[in-house]
């Protein structure tokens, strides 16, 4: 396989690579996983605090040949090998992926939302489904009995009306929330799964989406 038939451009050499753009291809190369770390790891590892930062230096590095972004792929950033040579990219079967951007925090209890774009996940679409999704990682207790913890992400489909009882992501003052939507007597609430908070009426709120997946690291 070539690089032109891959539509690879062909690698500079390292002389023209800045210290940066080494550091990351070093790390890039050493990474034990398949598949690519985050921006974040990345900076952490060269010294990049912004991960705007680390997005330009790997954009440098596609440009130049090095590396190869696949936002539709499970392996979302492939890397040439040392001397150039195109990487072996795995299989994957049986299960497509798809790029869901996440966007920061929602409170479930009583805290602020940070609106916080951070790097694409790759998700599998057997898992969140079709439609326009996002990602919120959760702060607070309200929806412990939802099995929806502090620190959990939750899958997003944007959405502008929602099931009564389904799992929604809702603005309330200006702050996103995640509660369960109930109708009851003629009024809609959003329903806290933890006895000690209150319900919210949320006749003048903005329904944002709908949680279709609950995302926890053990």
């Amino acid at each position: 396989m070539t690089s032109r038939a891959s539509n690879w451009p062909d690698p500079v050499p390292y002389s023209e690579l800045s210290e940066r753009q080494q550091e990351i291809l070093q790390f890039l190369w050493n990474y034990p996983s398949p598949y690519s770390p985050s921006l974040r790891e990345i900076g952490s590892t060269v010294g990049l605090t912004a991960p705007s930062a680390v997005r330009y230096q790997i954009v440098e590095l596609e440009r130049k040949g090095w590396v190869r972004r696949y936002p539709w792929r499970p392996r979302a950033l492939e890397v040439r090998e040392r001397d150039g040579r195109l990487p072996v990219r795995p299989v994957m079967p049986g299960t497509g992926y798809r790029p869901v951007p996440s966007w920061g925090f929602v409170p479930a209890g009583p805290r602020d939302a940070l609106q916080i774009r951070d790097d694409d996940w790759q998700l599998p679409v057997e898992l969140v489904g079709n439609g326009q999704l996002f990602l919120l990682r959760v702060r607070g207790d309200s929806m412990i009995d939802a099995a929806i913890l502090d620190g959990d992400w939750v899958a997003v489909r944007q959405q502008t009306i929602a099931e009564n009882g389904e799992t929604v992501v809702a603005m309330i003052d200006d702050k996103p929330t995640v509660k369960t939507l109930r109708y009851a007597d003629g009024r809609v609430w959003l329903m806290p799964q933890n006895p000690v908070y209150e319900p919210i009426p949320a006749e003048e709120g903005t329904l944002l989406g709908k949680v279709v997946s609950v995302l926890r690291r053990l």
